[in-house]
């Protein structure tokens, strides 16, 4: 059995832009950052971890850094925990896909399980990517406590998951949180939830919802 330390990223600063990341390197807002610090003494306080992997994008990776900190670890980047790649979205505002790419931005917001970014990945290619990538690393580390720093839709995707949700019902599950963490248990090929979308160490600096996307 392994336990599955999962956070998204605290605000970035296409979080506070109202930007679709993507995979593009957007860092963390001055907010995000103050995040990522309550992120690292929650988790210090109340979880003994034995690894940390990382989205290799800065909004994650540096949301880990407190924490690895803290905790004498080295963090482990990998493109697997990446946020869906959007494709021509990448760097727009909200505002801008629904201008330009009205047909599939309206399919995000109202059919988003069987939606695609334009030119981009589908959410039923992260949900598999999600799933494959946490299998791997939890037996892989089995028997130890992971922490993993990733992305929102990655996120809602392994949540679905632990639900019972295939990727036909993913978009039934709501997005977590920036800074958010989610805990899970691996067992003999399953994906327990234990506790989801904790936001109790943010206080006031609660962020990061968005009706439109949540990246």
């Amino acid at each position: 059995m392994t336990r599955l330390i999962i956070t998204r990223h605290g605000q970035s600063i296409a979080n506070a832009e109202c930007r679709f990341a993507g995979h593009s390197d957007f860092d963390l807002s001055e907010l995000g950052f103050a995040q990522a610090e309550l992120v690292g003494e929650y988790i210090a306080k109340n979880f003994k971890i034995d690894r940390i992997y990382s989205s290799d994008l800065l909004r994650a990776y540096n949301t880990a850094v407190p924490t690895a900190k803290k905790l004498g670890l080295t963090i482990i980047p990998t493109t697997e925990l990446r946020e869906i790649y959007a494709g021509i979205w990448e760097g727009l505002t909200t505002d801008e896909i629904a201008e330009k790419y009205e047909h599939d931005f309206a399919i995000w917001k109202n059919d988003y399980a069987n939606s695609r970014c334009t030119e981009g990945e589908s959410t039923k290619e992260i949900y598999a990517r999600a799933l494959t990538t946490v299998r791997k690393l939890a037996e892989k580390h089995d028997g130890e406590t992971v922490m993993l720093s990733t992305h929102a839709t990655l996120v809602r995707a392994l949540c679905a998951h632990a639900e019972g949700f295939d990727d036909s019902r993913v978009g039934e599950i709501p997005f977590t949180h920036n800074a958010s963490i989610n805990v899970f248990t691996y067992d003999q090929g399953k994906l327990i939830p234990e506790r989801l979308n904790i936001i109790e160490h943010l206080g006031d600096m609660v962020t990061g919802v968005h009706r439109s996307f949540g990246k």
